[in-house]
């Protein structure tokens, strides 16, 4: 018998310590305050020192967590709404979970250090464990949806034990199992430092999490292969500038036609950069002829290229702060 529910609870990149958002009571009542963005939820695809994952689910009606009269082997899958944008997310989901009914404390060895991030003194509570999850990177949380059902809820039971599925139940279900079949390859199972960085903890290596400096640098020799593949196919020739700082790794010309690219590539199949502050300010904000060569999949024998000027680029990714730099000020003596 299937045993599925779907949990909702605020939202974080990482769910390794981070920042929490949304719109929950407790983060609600903290805003402004010196515990603002200390949902209970931000640990919950961070292991315990046995592998243990943790799981905080807000209170239903106020005081209800999810229970069962069997409360072993569910799937619970994690729904979260990005605070900046419409529609919810599939954001990890559990196998062979146990509900417990109730929130409890964490145990003591996980209050101080436990697990493999540093964790705040402070309380934290649970309802359900597992020894295996299933967590979604937010850069592969792409195909967000809408439904009243759980929209309005925090947790819904839609198959097992007692569970009499409805039309609603039965609609959620096939969405909710669609979902976590197209994300199955992009989710990372059993999250943990080894395999994904959050860079508010790690903050000594925030690329840690995209793989080691060879594999980086092998990914960008692909990227800039297809690229210039993909320009020379168009009857452009290239000049490598990527010696200058000028904002952009390519110089491609045809006729009167001149087009600077700075190329990115990734080996996954979902679009993600990084642009340096001299890609961003002299190049993508600064020149009209700025072009941003995406390549996706690019250590496979068929890398995709998306072209994007500056303006959709602004429009169709998010671009934030990942890290910053500090500098000491000079003092000048007087």
């Amino acid at each position: 018998m299937k045993k599925i529910l779907w949990v909702k609870f605020g939202w974080s990149k990482f769910y390794r310590g981070g920042h929490v958002g949304g719109n929950f009571g407790w983060l609600n009542d903290n805003k402004g305050k010196k515990n603002e963005g200390r949902g209970y939820e931000a640990f919950n695809f961070n292991p315990g020192p046995d592998g243990t994952y943790y799981c905080y689910v807000p209170p239903q009606k106020k005081e209800y967590a999810p229970s069962n009269d069997d409360p072993h082997g569910w799937t619970v899958i994690c729904l979260a709404k990005n605070p900046k944008y419409k529609g919810i997310h599939v954001v990890g989901w559990y196998e062979n979970a146990t509900l417990y009914g109730k929130w409890l404390d964490l145990p003591a060895n996980m209050v101080s250090k436990g697990g493999d991030a540093a964790r705040p003194a402070y309380d934290w509570l649970y309802c359900i464990t597992s020894k295996t999850a299933h967590f979604v990177p937010p850069e592969s949380r792409t195909m967000p949806f809408s439904d009243p059902s759980v929209r309005q809820g925090k947790y819904s039971f839609l198959a097992g034990p007692g569970v009499h599925p409805d039309k609603n139940k039965r609609r959620v279900l096939a969405l909710l199992e669609g979902k976590l079949e197209a994300l199955a390859p992009r989710a990372i199972k059993n999250p943990s430092e080894k395999n994904i960085a959050d860079p508010e903890i790690d903050s000594g290596d925030p690329l840690k999490g995209f793989g080691t400096t060879e594999h980086r640098k092998k990914v960008e020799k692909a990227a800039e292969d297809a690229v210039i593949s993909y320009y020379k196919t168009e009857g452009f020739d290239c000049t490598r500038v990527t010696h200058l700082p000028c904002g952009y790794d390519f110089k491609f010309s045809k006729g009167e036609t001149e087009i600077h690219v700075e190329v990115k590539g990734t080996a996954g199949s979902v679009p993600q950069f990084f642009l340096t502050r001299n890609e961003h300010g002299r190049g993508m904000m600064a020149n009209p002829a700025w072009r941003l060569a995406m390549v996706t999949d690019a250590l496979s024998d068929d890398p995709k290229v998306d072209i994007y000027l500056a303006d959709q680029v602004q429009k169709m990714f998010e671009i934030a702060p990942y890290v910053f730099l500090g500098t000491l000020i000079p003092i000048s003596e007087s």
